[in-house]
């Protein structure tokens, strides 16, 4: 049988909830000129949201010098009706080097919220520990 080991690097406890924990995982990005977010940004862990980073419209600001032309924008689906995002290009900086170009989003209408979707997912290696509810960014060994 193969197997694959995994050396989890950054954890964050799971955030309570009415009903059971939710998995949640912090972030540092790097808007296109470099420049670092003045705080890691902490992010739900969403396998609904199919987007990479949706974020608040006051830490989009950030990012808008990066911002797509609305040809690009996207389109969800929501339980809401149909949400356009504005999208810009952005960096999620992993450490040791490690840096993914992804895309921020956040809602032309609305406050938006902070979650990690399925684009930014794929592209990394999380742990999802029930049993110790923490979340943790991984590598492989």
């Amino acid at each position: 049988m193969v197997g694959r080991i995994y050396r989890a690097k950054k954890c964050i406890d799971y955030e309570k909830s009415a009903l059971s924990a939710y998995p949640k995982i912090n972030l540092k990005l790097l808007n296109v000129r470099l420049e670092e977010y003045p705080s890691t940004l902490s992010f739900v862990v969403d396998t609904g949201f199919e987007g990479s980073i949706l974020v608040k419209n006051d830490a989009y600001e950030f990012f808008e010098v990066g911002e797509l032309p609305r040809k690009y924008w996207r389109t969800y689906s929501s339980m809401a009706g149909l949400i356009t995002m504005k999208v810009a290009k952005a960096i999620v900086w992993l450490g040791e080097n490690i840096k993914i170009e992804t895309y921020v989003e956040t809602p032309l209408l609305g406050t938006g919220k902070m979650l990690v979707g399925r684009e930014l997912l794929n592209k990394v290696v999380i742990i999802l520990d029930g049993a110790q509810k923490q979340a943790c960014i991984a590598d492989t060994i």
